[in-house]
């Protein structure tokens, strides 16, 4: 089964994304069940210094992003 990477960082005021301050590994059948999965995480126990993240399959193509202001 593919793995994909949700990875979350600090996006600065100016959109500068800084480094990942966070990485979970998602198991998922296809890039859309992953996006699934990583919508229902619960982020609120990562770093609350994330305000943007995304999802990156192995070969790293961006499969989604999201600010976090956007979900809450």
């Amino acid at each position: 089964m593919p793995v994909f990477v949700l990875r979350g960082a600090c996006r600065a005021p100016d959109g500068q994304i800084g480094p990942p301050l966070f990485e979970e590994t998602i198991t998922a059948a296809s890039p859309s069940e992953a996006v699934r999965l990583a919508n229902a995480h619960d982020l609120s126990t990562k770093d609350e210094r994330a305000n943007v993240l995304w999802l990156v399959d192995a070969q790293g193509v961006l499969h989604w992003s999201l600010r976090r202001a956007d979900r809450d």
